[in-house]
Protein backbone atom coordinates (compact mmCIF):
# COMPACT_ATOMS: atom_id res chain seq x y z
CA UNK A 1 0.00 0.00 0.00
CA UNK A 2 2.84 2.14 0.54
CA UNK A 3 4.59 1.29 -2.78
CA UNK A 4 1.57 2.19 -4.00
CA UNK A 5 1.45 5.48 -2.79
CA UNK A 6 4.58 6.44 -3.82
CA UNK A 7 4.29 5.76 -7.13
CA UNK A 8 1.24 7.73 -7.50
CA UNK A 9 2.98 10.60 -5.35
CA UNK A 10 5.39 10.47 -7.87
CA UNK A 11 3.14 10.24 -11.12
CA UNK A 12 1.02 13.76 -9.23
CA UNK A 13 4.45 15.80 -8.66
CA UNK A 14 6.03 14.82 -12.41
CA UNK A 15 2.18 16.19 -13.32
CA UNK A 16 2.45 19.35 -11.02
CA UNK A 17 5.99 19.97 -12.99
CA UNK A 18 4.79 19.56 -16.23
CA UNK A 19 1.93 22.06 -15.44
CA UNK A 20 4.33 24.42 -14.26
CA UNK A 21 6.79 24.75 -16.99
CA UNK A 22 3.37 24.89 -19.34
CA UNK A 23 2.14 27.50 -17.62
CA UNK A 24 4.83 29.71 -16.97
CA UNK A 25 6.27 29.47 -20.48
CA UNK A 26 3.63 28.83 -22.84
CA UNK A 27 0.19 29.49 -21.38
CA UNK A 28 -1.79 32.07 -23.14
CA UNK A 29 0.95 32.63 -25.63
CA UNK A 30 2.78 31.42 -29.12
CA UNK A 31 6.02 31.67 -27.28
CA UNK A 32 8.57 28.73 -27.20
CA UNK A 33 11.69 28.01 -25.77
CA UNK A 34 15.71 28.30 -27.33
CA UNK A 35 18.88 29.07 -26.89
CA UNK A 36 21.05 31.59 -29.37
CA UNK A 37 24.33 30.16 -31.02
CA UNK A 38 27.65 31.63 -32.44
CA UNK A 39 29.87 29.98 -35.28
CA UNK A 40 33.09 29.86 -33.56
CA UNK A 41 35.66 31.23 -36.36
CA UNK A 42 39.40 29.70 -36.52
CA UNK A 43 42.29 31.87 -37.79
CA UNK A 44 44.95 30.36 -39.64
CA UNK A 45 48.45 31.09 -41.25
CA UNK A 46 48.30 30.65 -44.95
CA UNK A 47 51.88 29.94 -44.93
CA UNK A 48 55.12 28.83 -43.05
CA UNK A 49 55.84 31.61 -41.10
CA UNK A 50 57.50 32.57 -36.88
CA UNK A 51 55.49 34.46 -34.44
CA UNK A 52 56.50 37.15 -33.51
CA UNK A 53 53.95 38.48 -30.64
CA UNK A 54 51.01 37.37 -29.90
CA UNK A 55 48.26 40.29 -28.27
CA UNK A 56 45.49 38.23 -26.95
CA UNK A 57 44.89 35.56 -24.11
CA UNK A 58 42.03 33.45 -24.33
CA UNK A 59 38.93 35.08 -22.79
CA UNK A 60 39.67 38.59 -23.66
CA UNK A 61 37.42 40.98 -25.54
CA UNK A 62 38.59 42.14 -28.84
CA UNK A 63 37.36 44.83 -31.29
CA UNK A 64 37.42 45.19 -35.27
CA UNK A 65 40.72 46.04 -36.53
CA UNK A 66 42.70 45.05 -33.30
CA UNK A 67 46.23 43.43 -34.05
CA UNK A 68 45.79 39.32 -32.35
CA UNK A 69 49.12 37.80 -33.69
CA UNK A 70 52.33 39.46 -35.41
CA UNK A 71 53.97 36.78 -38.03
CA UNK A 72 56.63 37.13 -40.07
CA UNK A 73 57.81 34.98 -43.13
CA UNK A 74 61.98 34.39 -43.61
CA UNK A 75 61.36 33.55 -47.36
CA UNK A 76 59.03 36.55 -48.14
CA UNK A 77 61.62 38.64 -46.42
CA UNK A 78 64.06 37.44 -48.28
CA UNK A 79 61.95 38.03 -51.40
CA UNK A 80 60.86 41.33 -50.47
CA UNK A 81 64.46 42.88 -50.02
CA UNK A 82 65.24 41.55 -52.76
CA UNK A 83 63.26 43.42 -54.86
CA UNK A 84 63.35 46.38 -53.26
CA UNK A 85 67.29 45.82 -53.97
CA UNK A 86 66.34 45.47 -57.84
CA UNK A 87 64.12 48.24 -57.90
CA UNK A 88 67.12 50.57 -56.81
CA UNK A 89 69.34 48.96 -58.62
CA UNK A 90 67.00 49.73 -62.22
CA UNK A 91 66.33 53.81 -60.47
CA UNK A 92 69.93 54.22 -60.38
CA UNK A 93 70.73 52.00 -63.96
CA UNK A 94 68.05 55.14 -65.33
CA UNK A 95 69.92 58.12 -63.47
CA UNK A 96 73.39 56.82 -65.08
CA UNK A 97 71.95 56.20 -68.63
CA UNK A 98 70.09 59.56 -68.30
CA UNK A 99 73.71 61.24 -67.38
CA UNK A 100 75.20 58.99 -70.10
CA UNK A 101 72.74 60.53 -72.79
CA UNK A 102 73.60 64.18 -71.53
CA UNK A 103 77.34 63.21 -72.22
CA UNK A 104 76.58 62.59 -75.37
CA UNK A 105 74.31 65.40 -76.34
CA UNK A 106 76.73 67.30 -75.22
CA UNK A 107 79.70 65.94 -77.20
CA UNK A 108 77.26 66.27 -80.30
CA UNK A 109 76.53 69.79 -79.68
CA UNK A 110 80.29 70.01 -79.02
CA UNK A 111 80.61 68.40 -82.61
CA UNK A 112 78.21 71.29 -84.18
CA UNK A 113 79.49 74.33 -82.36
CA UNK A 114 83.36 72.95 -83.98
CA UNK A 115 82.27 72.68 -87.14
CA UNK A 116 80.32 76.28 -87.04
CA UNK A 117 83.31 77.71 -85.63
CA UNK A 118 85.48 76.37 -88.80
CA UNK A 119 82.97 76.98 -91.12
CA UNK A 120 82.67 81.04 -90.27
CA UNK A 121 86.50 81.43 -89.77
CA UNK A 122 87.16 79.42 -93.11
CA UNK A 123 84.28 81.94 -94.32
CA UNK A 124 86.43 84.91 -92.77
CA UNK A 125 89.46 83.77 -94.42
CA UNK A 126 87.45 83.77 -98.18
CA UNK A 127 86.17 87.31 -97.32
CA UNK A 128 89.72 88.50 -96.18
CA UNK A 129 91.32 87.83 -99.61
CA UNK A 130 88.23 88.43 -101.58
CA UNK A 131 88.32 92.12 -99.89
CA UNK A 132 91.88 91.50 -100.41
CA UNK A 133 91.79 90.86 -104.13
CA UNK A 134 89.67 93.95 -105.15
CA UNK A 135 91.48 96.43 -103.21
CA UNK A 136 94.34 95.55 -105.13
CA UNK A 137 92.67 95.15 -108.30
CA UNK A 138 91.35 98.96 -107.71
CA UNK A 139 94.80 99.77 -106.88
CA UNK A 140 97.20 98.44 -109.45
CA UNK A 141 94.49 98.40 -112.26
CA UNK A 142 94.44 94.75 -112.70
CA UNK A 143 92.40 92.83 -115.70
CA UNK A 144 88.48 93.22 -114.31
CA UNK A 145 88.19 89.76 -115.89
CA UNK A 146 90.47 87.96 -114.60
CA UNK A 147 89.83 89.47 -111.21
CA UNK A 148 86.10 88.58 -111.47
CA UNK A 149 86.47 84.99 -112.45
CA UNK A 150 89.16 85.06 -108.59
CA UNK A 151 86.09 86.81 -107.08
CA UNK A 152 83.67 83.85 -108.67
CA UNK A 153 86.02 81.38 -107.67
CA UNK A 154 85.88 82.21 -103.79
CA UNK A 155 82.49 82.64 -103.76
CA UNK A 156 81.96 79.07 -104.83
CA UNK A 157 84.56 78.32 -102.39
CA UNK A 158 82.81 80.10 -99.59
CA UNK A 159 78.84 78.13 -100.74
CA UNK A 160 80.94 75.09 -101.33
CA UNK A 161 82.19 75.06 -97.37
CA UNK A 162 78.82 75.96 -96.52
CA UNK A 163 76.92 73.26 -97.62
CA UNK A 164 79.40 70.72 -96.63
CA UNK A 165 79.36 72.42 -93.11
CA UNK A 166 75.54 72.00 -93.18
CA UNK A 167 75.56 68.45 -94.53
CA UNK A 168 77.96 67.45 -91.41
CA UNK A 169 75.91 69.02 -89.28
CA UNK A 170 72.47 67.23 -90.41
CA UNK A 171 74.50 64.11 -90.40
CA UNK A 172 75.33 64.83 -86.04
CA UNK A 173 71.76 66.27 -85.85
CA UNK A 174 70.70 63.17 -87.58
CA UNK A 175 73.24 61.09 -84.84
CA UNK A 176 71.62 62.91 -81.89
CA UNK A 177 67.74 61.85 -82.71
CA UNK A 178 69.12 57.97 -83.17
CA UNK A 179 70.73 58.44 -79.64
CA UNK A 180 67.95 60.19 -78.38
CA UNK A 181 65.38 56.87 -79.37
CA UNK A 182 67.86 54.31 -78.43
CA UNK A 183 67.93 56.03 -75.08
CA UNK A 184 64.05 56.66 -75.18
CA UNK A 185 63.52 52.86 -75.96
CA UNK A 186 66.04 51.65 -73.21
CA UNK A 187 64.36 53.91 -70.65
CA UNK A 188 61.25 52.68 -71.33
CA UNK A 189 62.46 48.84 -71.47
CA UNK A 190 64.26 49.71 -67.50
CA UNK A 191 61.05 51.59 -66.53
CA UNK A 192 58.71 48.82 -67.45
CA UNK A 193 61.07 46.52 -65.48
CA UNK A 194 61.14 48.87 -62.78
CA UNK A 195 56.74 48.62 -62.61
CA UNK A 196 56.87 45.17 -62.86
CA UNK A 197 59.27 44.86 -59.92
CA UNK A 198 57.31 47.25 -58.30
CA UNK A 199 53.88 45.38 -58.61
CA UNK A 200 55.32 42.15 -57.08
CA UNK A 201 57.12 44.14 -54.24
CA UNK A 202 53.46 45.66 -53.59
CA UNK A 203 51.82 42.06 -53.82
CA UNK A 204 54.74 40.97 -51.21
CA UNK A 205 53.81 43.69 -48.90
CA UNK A 206 50.55 42.77 -49.26
CA UNK A 207 51.01 39.46 -48.34
CA UNK A 208 53.35 40.48 -45.74
CA UNK A 209 50.45 42.51 -43.85
CA UNK A 210 48.42 39.81 -44.52
CA UNK A 211 50.79 37.66 -42.44
CA UNK A 212 49.64 39.36 -39.13
CA UNK A 213 45.67 38.77 -38.30
CA UNK A 214 43.64 40.99 -37.23
CA UNK A 215 40.10 40.89 -35.61
CA UNK A 216 37.17 41.02 -38.17
CA UNK A 217 34.49 41.55 -35.84
CA UNK A 218 34.18 42.23 -32.37
CA UNK A 219 34.52 38.76 -30.50
CA UNK A 220 36.11 36.96 -27.60
CA UNK A 221 39.00 34.84 -27.73
CA UNK A 222 38.24 30.75 -27.07
CA UNK A 223 41.97 29.63 -27.45
CA UNK A 224 45.52 30.88 -28.16
CA UNK A 225 47.38 27.80 -30.00
CA UNK A 226 50.57 29.61 -30.96
CA UNK A 227 53.43 31.47 -28.77
CA UNK A 228 55.82 34.24 -29.59
CA UNK A 229 59.42 32.56 -31.47
CA UNK A 230 57.35 29.34 -32.50
CA UNK A 231 57.50 28.03 -35.90
CA UNK A 232 53.80 27.38 -37.76
CA UNK A 233 53.07 25.63 -41.15
CA UNK A 234 50.97 26.50 -44.05
CA UNK A 235 47.24 26.50 -42.70
CA UNK A 236 48.31 26.08 -38.89
CA UNK A 237 45.80 27.17 -36.47
CA UNK A 238 46.72 30.25 -34.77
CA UNK A 239 43.85 31.11 -32.56
CA UNK A 240 39.72 30.37 -32.24
CA UNK A 241 37.70 33.61 -31.73
CA UNK A 242 34.02 33.47 -30.81
CA UNK A 243 31.63 36.47 -31.60
CA UNK A 244 30.06 38.72 -28.85
CA UNK A 245 26.41 38.19 -30.01
CA UNK A 246 24.78 34.79 -31.82
CA UNK A 247 23.85 34.41 -35.33
CA UNK A 248 21.44 32.57 -34.81
CA UNK A 249 19.25 30.84 -32.29
CA UNK A 250 18.13 26.96 -31.77
CA UNK A 251 14.34 26.72 -30.57
CA UNK A 252 12.35 23.81 -29.32
CA UNK A 253 8.52 23.32 -29.78
CA UNK A 254 7.33 20.95 -26.91
CA UNK A 255 4.83 18.56 -27.66
CA UNK A 256 2.09 19.28 -30.68
CA UNK A 257 2.03 23.04 -29.69
CA UNK A 258 2.85 25.49 -32.62
CA UNK A 259 3.55 22.76 -35.35
CA UNK A 260 2.59 25.15 -38.25
CA UNK A 261 4.96 26.87 -38.09
CA UNK A 262 6.34 27.64 -41.45
CA UNK A 263 9.76 28.20 -42.94
CA UNK A 264 10.31 31.94 -43.24
CA UNK A 265 7.91 33.19 -40.60
CA UNK A 266 9.24 35.99 -38.93
CA UNK A 267 9.54 36.12 -34.85
CA UNK A 268 11.10 37.65 -32.25
CA UNK A 269 13.65 36.75 -30.61
CA UNK A 270 13.76 37.97 -26.23
CA UNK A 271 16.39 36.99 -23.43
CA UNK A 272 14.05 35.60 -20.98
CA UNK A 273 16.44 36.89 -18.09
CA UNK A 274 16.33 40.46 -19.87
CA UNK A 275 13.54 41.49 -21.09
CA UNK A 276 14.77 44.18 -22.62
CA UNK A 277 17.28 42.44 -25.27
CA UNK A 278 15.74 41.60 -27.87
CA UNK A 279 15.76 41.15 -31.37
CA UNK A 280 13.82 40.30 -34.79
CA UNK A 281 14.60 37.04 -37.23
CA UNK A 282 13.33 34.58 -39.22
CA UNK A 283 13.14 30.54 -39.53
CA UNK A 284 15.60 29.50 -42.02
CA UNK A 285 14.70 25.40 -40.91
CA UNK A 286 13.25 22.37 -38.55
CA UNK A 287 15.30 19.91 -37.06
CA UNK A 288 14.03 16.51 -35.39
CA UNK A 289 12.50 16.04 -32.14
CA UNK A 290 15.06 15.69 -30.01
CA UNK A 291 15.98 16.46 -25.69
CA UNK A 292 16.15 20.04 -24.82
CA UNK A 293 19.19 21.36 -23.66
CA UNK A 294 20.22 21.30 -20.03
CA UNK A 295 19.73 24.84 -19.48
CA UNK A 296 16.12 24.27 -20.65
CA UNK A 297 15.63 21.10 -18.68
CA UNK A 298 13.53 21.99 -14.85
CA UNK A 299 15.04 20.47 -12.62
CA UNK A 300 13.17 16.90 -12.61
CA UNK A 301 13.71 13.09 -13.30
CA UNK A 302 11.45 13.98 -16.40
CA UNK A 303 13.49 15.44 -19.44
CA UNK A 304 11.63 17.19 -22.25
CA UNK A 305 11.54 16.97 -25.56
CA UNK A 306 10.66 19.06 -28.59
CA UNK A 307 11.09 19.75 -32.46
CA UNK A 308 14.01 21.71 -33.14
CA UNK A 309 13.45 24.96 -35.25
CA UNK A 310 16.36 27.27 -36.69
CA UNK A 311 16.22 30.40 -36.50
CA UNK A 312 18.66 33.34 -38.67
CA UNK A 313 18.74 36.11 -36.29
CA UNK A 314 19.84 40.11 -37.21
CA UNK A 315 23.64 40.29 -36.95
CA UNK A 316 23.70 43.79 -35.20
CA UNK A 317 22.02 42.22 -32.04
CA UNK A 318 22.28 42.66 -28.41
CA UNK A 319 21.86 39.17 -26.88
CA UNK A 320 24.90 37.05 -25.79
CA UNK A 321 26.00 33.89 -26.84
CA UNK A 322 24.50 30.92 -25.01
CA UNK A 323 21.35 33.15 -23.66
CA UNK A 324 18.59 31.33 -23.09
CA UNK A 325 15.32 33.21 -24.78
CA UNK A 326 11.88 33.28 -25.40
CA UNK A 327 10.56 33.13 -29.08
CA UNK A 328 7.34 34.61 -30.25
Amino acid sequence: MKKLNSFYLVIGITFVTLLTVNTRYFKGSDAFLGITYAKKYQVNSEKPATVLETYIVPGQTVGIGDLLVELESPELELDIKKLEKEILNLQSEKVEKQKLLESKIQLLKSEINLIRNEIKNEIQRIDARIALNRSLSERFGLDNSSAADSLSELQLRKKSIREKGELEIESINIRMKDVLQDHDFDQSQVQATIELAQQELDWRLQEREKLNKYALFDGVIDNVNVKPGEQVESYSTLLSINPVHPISVVGYLVGSKDRDRALGDAVTVQSIEQSTLRTTGKIIGFGSVTMLPSILQKSTAVNAFGLEVFIEIDADNPLPVGEKVMIK
